[in-house]
């Protein structure tokens, strides 16, 4: 599948209150097959854009999924005007060290998940356990999240896509 992410300056009936957005959510899967937790399929696109609140606010907390974001380079955004580049120009006052914490929650959350200790057992992916043993998917979420989050905390920024020596395992110690 594809996911897109963005950010938008919302109204101002929502910004001061009178209303509520703080991200809209469109996914293909669940259009198609008329129920929200729809497993996503080869070409199915997942969409999610963030009020620009929101995204501050979890960026600010240092959410690893919003933060790439603020790294992604242009020619592989959908759309970036002028305000998304200010808003990637900010990265520096927005992200902090706590995101450390976020980064090694979220792997412990993945771990979980890839143990089958918490939910989300109705996505396990059978195709995958069958073949290695395991739920592949999780896995590589832990990896790259680990790469990711030494990255931030070391450098101060990411690099998307990810470095390829990140990305490939050479089987060598």
């Amino acid at each position: 599948d594809r996911d897109e992410m963005g950010v938008c300056i919302e109204p101002l009936e929502a910004a001061m209150g009178f209303s509520s957005f703080e991200n809209y959510i469109y996914r293909t899967a669940a259009e198609r097959e008329g129920k929200s937790d729809a497993p996503s399929q080869h070409g199915d696109l997942d969409l999610t854009i963030y009020s620009m609140r929101k995204f501050l606010r979890l960026a600010m907390q240092g959410n690893p999924s919003v933060l790439l974001l603020l790294y992604v380079k242009p020619e592989t955004c959908v759309v970036c005007n002028a305000l998304g580049s200010k808003l990637q120009e900010l990265a520096p006052q927005i992200v902090s060290r706590q995101a450390g914490k976020r980064f090694l929650g979220y792997m412990e959350s993945q771990r979980q998940r890839l143990m089958g200790e918490i939910g989300q057992k109705r996505v396990n992916r059978p195709e995958l356990e069958e073949k290695y043993g395991f739920d592949t998917k999780y896995a590589m979420h832990i990896l790259r999240l680990g790469f990711q989050g030494v990255e931030l905390l070391s450098t101060g920024k990411l690099c998307l896509p990810m470095d390829e020596k990140s990305r490939v395992f050479s089987g060598t110690k």
